[in-house]
């Protein structure tokens, strides 16, 4: 138990309220983290236990004060291949700095709706979540202490009702960077174990970086969980010292709470693939060397050590070396085998640009306890034709890649940072006290694939630079082994390849028929509408709309798009045989797959 000042029971306040905290790791690379350290890629500045001088378990003003003066010599960041990063320069007035900002108080029902009755996640409400500050300079500690352990205190309220003290920290990269308007991580178990909102600890708070529609995490989360496990979301208000922020996307947290509702324990081991343009997290072999793997793969188990490590360099093997004939017999003692076509069959449909196909990166690796091992879908705000920007070169090529978005060097984030969670550590238990020589394949794999182009993982075939958008073919990768081996060796087994076109046909026939996803989004638009509007970083109808229904760049032109050119493909031909459906997937491009329940 943390320690923790006498505060209001928020069970006594809230019924069903006992709270959400924030776990994850995002990680600045340089400065004050320890490089040398094996896995130091994902690893925040430690300060949080050195300047706890009371040892409270919170960093009151002077403390974290203390703490922003040793931050004061950090260097700027450098991304890897680029220009030196640095703070992003904010072009606008914060809004709340602005006499003309809206101000919501959260004792006007009217403004604030009491929503007693629904769930943290419900599609069909928007909740306001107020964050009280003690300072007024909240927003720039957040900005100093991006990429530390330092969370900063906070009083949460759900529709204008108390939960408690929480700790609150900015996230993501790119999505940190660029915007004026920032993601926000919540831990409501911060200085209180017990706290939960409906059972949850957690809350991220998504911005929809470069999203027009604000819905594309939304959309493709909800869709998703009609087919295999996959985080709930929704859409919050949130407000900052009486000051509204706008619309975010409101995503679950893939941790221990999520396993045991959607696989059955809260036991098992997670592993994060954070944003790598290399591929390298893509489930590829690179030999028995845990060193290898430790950079690609973030661990978010604390209990887990060198067995579970060998386990996922084991299922990478058993990938690489299995031969086809076999693989029908093998994978599936290793491998949801069922979900995984799902996940797959996903992914391609709605074209995730930051996922598995598009990078080989950007999802979650859970191995219950069973050892069985499950693909789970994350920061999915590049899906529905958002931010397609070209794939991994020609089959037997140096692997090219498609660029990388404006700001990042060619190779992703820089070291040493985390993009995409809140501060606190996996379900806090990396962060301070608390709960919970490669061989040559190309012989083996006997053509398949292309080269990986050196010793680096910028390698990749499959299919031609430039793939993703609303051309990614049904069998994009399905020759790639070495950079796409989940895909390939899937693919390699005729009954799940059939299994596979089967279930992409009928999401596209499906979730991309503008009679059934028209209404969906039209729900979600009357929902926020009025809402986005306001909001300080936003406020326009009339680019919102276009990004809903817009001709060019649009979810709906997308939707019309893709389904036409997947349901047309000649793989998915009643005739089509094996040969002229793996020719068409290498022939021309890239980007991520269950029936409905």
């Amino acid at each position: 138990m943390k320690p923790t000042r006498p505060k209001s029971s928020p069970a006594q306040l809230i019924p069903g309220i006992v709270a959400i905290a924030a776990t994850a790791s995002s990680a600045f690379g340089a400065g004050l983290v320890l490089q040398e350290e094996r896995g130091s890629r994902f690893r925040d500045i430690e300060l949080h236990d050195r300047f706890d001088a009371d040892g409270d378990g919170r960093l009151d003003r002077s403390e974290r004060d203390l703490a922003r003066e040793e931050l004061g010599d950090r260097p700027p960041r450098r991304r890897r291949g680029g220009p030196p990063g640095g703070r992003a320069r904010e072009e606008r007035p914060r809004p709340e700095t602005l006499a003309d900002s809206l101000r919501i108080d959260p004792d006007d029902v009217e403004a604030v709706p009491r929503l007693e009755g629904t769930g943290l996640y419900d599609r069909d409400v928007l909740h306001t979540l107020f964050l009280e500050f003690e300072e007024d300079d909240w927003h720039q500690e957040m900005v100093a202490f991006h990429g530390t352990d330092v969370e900063v205190p906070a009083t949460l309220l759900l529709d204008g009702r108390p939960v408690g003290e929480v700790g609150v920290s900015y996230r993501g990269n790119t999505s940190f960077d660029m915007p004026a308007k920032k993601s926000f991580g919540i831990s409501i178990d911060a200085y209180d174990d017990d706290l939960r909102i409906d059972g949850h600890r957690t809350l991220n708070l998504l911005n929809a970086n470069g999203d027009d529609s604000m819905m594309r995490e939304v959309l493709f989360s909800n869709i998703a969980q009609d087919y295999l496990p996959a985080p709930r979301a929704n859409f919050v208000r949130v407000v900052v010292n009486g000051v509204y922020l706008g619309v975010y996307g409101n995503v679950e947290q893939i941790n221990k709470d999520f396993t045991r509702a959607n696989h059955g324990s809260r036991k098992g081991v997670r592993w994060k693939v954070p944003p790598d343009f290399s591929g390298g997290g893509a489930l590829a072999y690179h030999g028995p060397d845990r060193s290898e793997y430790e950079t690609s793969y973030e661990l978010k188990t604390d209990s887990a050590g060198p067995e579970e490590w060998d386990a996922l360099i084991e299922v990478c093997r058993i990938l690489a070396e299995t031969p086809d004939e076999e693989l029908e017999e093998t994978l599936p003692r290793h491998l949801d085998v069922e979900e995984i076509i799902h996940f797959l069959a996903l992914d391609n449909a709605m074209v995730d640009s930051d996922g598995y196909y598009s990078r080989g990166s950007d999802y979650y690796v859970y191995m219950d306890p069973d050892g069985i091992f499950h693909l789970v879908h994350y920061d999915n705000n590049e899906t529905f034709g958002r931010g397609a920007r070209g794939g991994p070169g020609g089959r037997g090529g140096p692997g090219g890649r498609g660029g990388p978005p404006p700001g990042r060097g060619p190779d992703g984030p820089p070291a040493g940072f985390d993009p995409d969670e809140p501060r606190g550590g996996p379900d806090r238990d990396l962060r301070r006290p608390g709960p919970d020589a490669r061989d040559d394949r190309d012989q083996r794999r006997r053509g398949r694939g292309g080269g990986r182009g050196g010793r680096g993982r910028g390698g990749g075939g499959g299919g031609r630079g430039g793939g993703g958008g609303v051309t990614q073919p049904p069998l994009a990768f399905a020759d790639d082994a070495e950079t796409r081996p989940v895909i390939a060796r899937i693919l390699a087994v005729a009954a799940w390849r059939t299994q596979y076109l089967e279930l992409l046909r009928r999401i596209v026939e499906v979730e991309l028929d503008w009679e059934n996803l028209g209404p969906r989004i039209d729900a979600y638009r009357d929902l926020i509408e009025a809402h986005v509007v306001r909001d300080p970083f936003h406020g326009d109808r009339a680019r919102f709309r276009n990004a809903l229904y817009g001709d060019e760049g649009s979810i709906r032109s997308f939707a019309e798009q893709r389904r036409r050119f997947i349901l047309e493909h000649p793989s998915l031909a009643p005739d089509a045989d094996d040969s002229s459906g793996r020719d068409a997937s290498s022939e021309e491009g890239t980007s991520r797959g269950r029936d409905p329940r």
